[in-house]
């Protein structure tokens, strides 16, 4: 008998434990956003409120961002690598689908890169959007990395284009560690310029994959 894959399972098994726990919040509140309740309406609004904000500066998403994440022992106090990613993640994408009814987080969906390439293919200011993407590639502070996805996360909402959070937030995670940054940065890259051969959803790199609980924390 031919065994069937869930393709979400086997995505999922590609992510860190990070990364499982981003695409499992999100989606959720995402069912609950697109169903217009009243609760995922309510936490969507609060979270981006802190879009652009470090996580230890808003104590109030901590009750979103914080249960059942998956610590890891530290002897500092400055939040680690994956608490900023993660906050990151899920206030960028509160952004993303702010208003809109269609899913935005989409496990499987193009990488950054990829997306900003999709956008690119359907605006008529193309040079901006490359502009931008660059931008967001050459941004050495994590906060200049946020700013540059917060204005791109901006343009792809107004045109439905979704994103992999799961995937984002190891990406996220990866950017803030030296020997990995410049891998995230490459890759991505090489979504944006990549020919348009696959209806724009970008297939997993398994090749260029590292798995972000073999990091470090800070």
């Amino acid at each position: 008998m031919t065994q069937v894959t869930d393709p979400r399972s086997s995505r999922l098994r590609e992510l860190s434990r990070w990364g499982a726990f981003v695409d499992r919040r999100v989606s959720e509140w995402q069912r609950g956003y697109i169903r217009r309740q009243a609760s995922s309406l309510a936490i969507l609004a609060r979270l981006r409120r802190g879009v652009g904000k470090n996580v230890d500066e808003v104590p109030d998403l901590w009750q979103y961002t914080l249960p059942d994440f998956p610590f890891e022992t530290t002897n500092s106090d400055a939040p680690t690598r994956a608490e900023r990613a993660v906050h990151t993640a899920m206030t960028l994408f509160s952004l993303h689908q702010q208003s809109r009814q269609v899913e935005m987080h989409v496990p499987g969906g193009p990488s950054l890169g990829g997306a900003a390439r999709q956008l690119r293919s359907r605006t008529s200011s193309e040079q901006a959007v490359r502009r931008r993407f660059e931008a967001l590639g050459t941004a050495e502070a994590f906060s200049e990395v946020v700013h540059h996805a917060r204005g791109l996360i901006s343009q792809l909402r107004a045109q439905s284009i979704p994103l992999d959070y799961g995937a984002l937030t190891d990406d996220l995670i990866r950017l803030q560690h030296p020997n990995t940054a410049n891998h995230v940065r490459l890759r991505w890259g090489r979504d944006f310029y990549r020919a348009a051969d696959d209806g724009g959803v970008e297939p997993a790199d398994s090749t260029d994959h590292v798995n972000a609980d073999n990091q470090k924390e800070a």
